[in-house]
Parts: C-alpha cells; sequence; structure tokens
C-alpha cells in the first residue's frame, strides 16, 4: 500500500466524541458505556493463503467480520466458503486499485465501459492518485456495482461495504457520496467514522457512523505488532469501534505478492494472524470487557 493510503488511513483513525456511539450501542442491545468492537479482516480474495488463513481465524480466533476483494483472483473461494457459511459476517471491499508489483488485477465490469480506470495492460492503477487523476466518475460507478452484483450473483450476501486503500475518501467528495448511495440502494451499512462522515460536508449523515477505525500502522510492523495491537484494545473506550488487520500465513505464495514490499505482507499478516487467534487476545478482551460485534448485527438497524 502507498504512503497515500497510510496518510488517509491514519487521519481516519483519529477518535472521536461518544455521543451517537451511545446511541448505536443502545440500538444493538448494550449499555451506552460499552465497549463494541468488529475485528475486521481485510483483502478475502487477494490470495488462497488469506483465504484460509481468515478462515482459520473465524473458526478458532477472535476475527468474526471480513471483506472481500471482488475483482481479485481467488473469489471462487470465498464464494464457496460462504455458501457452506452463511452465518459469517463479510463485506465487499470495493477495490479500484490493484496494488502489488508482480500480482495484478483488473476491473470486473467490461474494460471497454470502464476504460478510465485502468493502465496501458488493462490492470486498475497501483494507488488512489493515479486512480483520482483519470477516473472518471460514472465508470468508478460502474465497476463498483459490477463488483457488488458479482459477488451476490455467487452466492455471497454482503454484510456491509468498505474502501480499499480508502479511494473512495477522497477530496472529491462525489466518490464518497457514491459510496454511501451504493450502500443504501443495496441496504446495508458503508463503513463510516464521524471523520469519514465529514467529506459529506452538511449533507445528511449515513445510518450507522462508528466511533474509531484502527489498525495497524508501517511504525507498528517495524516495532512491534503485538505491543501495538494488546495496548489498542487495552486503551479502548466506550463507543464502537473497528479494528482492521490482514491475515495470512507467511509463505512462498504470500511472499510472492509482497515481493519487495513488506508492509501489508507475508510476515504482517502471519502476524496479525498470530495475534487475533492467540490467547493473549482472547484473555484481554476478557479482561477489558470489550464485545466483539459484527457488522451483521449493526446492518439488521439500516434494512429497509
Amino acid at each position: 500500500m502507498k504512503q497515500l493510503c497510510i496518510l488517509i488511513l491514519s487521519f481516519l483513525w483519529i477518535g472521536t466524541g461518544l455521543s451517537a456511539q451511545k446511541t448505536l450501542a443502545k440500538q444493538l442491545g448494550y449499555p451506552s458505556n460499552a465497549k463494541l468492537l468488529i475485528i475486521h479482516a481485510d483483502d478475502l480474495g487477494v490470495l488462497h493463503t488469506v483465504n484460509e488463513a481468515t478462515f482459520k481465524a473465524f473458526e478458532v480466533g477472535s476475527v468474526k467480520s471480513a471483506s472481500i476483494m471482488v475483482p481479485t483472483p481467488w473469489l471462487a473461494g470465498v464464494a464457496e466458503y460462504a455458501k457452506k457459511n452463511p452465518e459469517h459476517d463479510m463485506g465487499i471491499h470495493l477495490t479500484l486499485t490493484s496494488e502489488w508489483k508482480l500480482l495484478r488485477w483488473g476491473p470486473v465490469a467490461p474494460r471497454s465501459k470502464v476504460s478510465s480506470l485502468v493502465d496501458e495492460n488493462g490492470y486498475l492503477y497501483p494507488d488512489c492518485n493515479q486512480l483520482w487523476e483519470n477516473a472518471k466518475i460514472e465508470e468508478v460507478e460502474i465497476e463498483l456495482r459490477a463488483q457488488i452484483d458479482k459477488a451476490i450473483a455467487m452466492g455471497i450476501n454482503p454484510t456491509h461495504l468498505d474502501s480499499h486503500m480508502g479511494c473512495l475518501f477522497a477530496q472529491d467528495s462525489r466518490y464518497y457520496q457514491l459510496y454511501l448511495k451504493l450502500a443504501e440502494e443495496y441496504g446495508i451499512p458503508a463503513m463510516v467514522n464521524h471523520q469519514i462522515a465529514q467529506l459529506g460536508g452538511e449533507g445528511s449523515p449515513p445510518p450507522v457512523v462508528i466511533n474509531q477505525i484502527l489498525g495497524a500502522g508501517t511504525t507498528d510492523y517495524d516495532t512491534d505488532m503485538a505491543a501495538y495491537y494488546a495496548n489498542a484494545l487495552r486503551k479502548m473506550t466506550p463507543g464502537v469501534h473497528v479494528m482492521i488487520i490482514h491475515c495470512g500465513y507467511d509463505n512462498l505464495e504470500s511472499q510472492g505478492m509482497s515481493f519487495e514490499h513488506p508492509y501489508w505482507g507475508a510476515q504482517w499478516r502471519q502476524q496479525d494472524f498470530d495475534f487475533f487467534t492467540s490467547e493473549e487476545c482472547a484473555k484481554i478482551l476478557k479482561e477489558e470487557n470489550i464485545h466483539v460485534v459484527t457488522w451483521k448485527e449493526i446492518g439488521q438497524l439500516v434494512k429497509h
């Protein structure tokens, strides 16, 4: 992931006031001072190893939510799992970029209909900046609808929407407005905190706004990922929060994807998997009285 993504996400992970979150906690059946957490594994579909590690984390760990990159090579494996495990919480990681050096993918929609979204080789651009410089917003909408529709056609019942690399949180508010429009039309929540909601200006806020979006950064990876996660959980305040992680196994497949790019790569994903399937994680959640919830539960609040 590129430096721009890091800056965007670091901005989005700033905590905000609790009044709306107290209301959301109550709506979910918890006291207003409860600490609620969605542990959210990104990038399902990108690799077989990411799929397998995430599914294992569902079964033996504290991970209860994930999101799917529809344009990626291992989508079929996700669809097969989703049909066999309909109770699991899996949303759509709306994807407009293809950031890895040697693992690339193109759009779901026909390239002739979304030509402004692809480079000379037919791949999605590697970062948000290039997307924003070249994309036509009407073609962005075509592609995002194609991703959601394909997932549904393959038997996946999306529980929420979120944005890969934060590309839908551009200064151009049309991206954010499109994000909310799709969430409303498909009747599922979009991952939005108060910082993201400000992109809508004076417009009506979405029906669900969470408190914090948390996640490890490059400094945490360079020092101690487990320490970051343990500290973040122990310092968690009342409200509804999301912890974004990336599960995977540190094997040849994963190493091939993250060739010359350690961040969010093979070792990073193994460390995320290790912590969130550990007894230490489960112990901290219990000690801090943190309730793990899902987008599926939140989605019941916005059903048409």
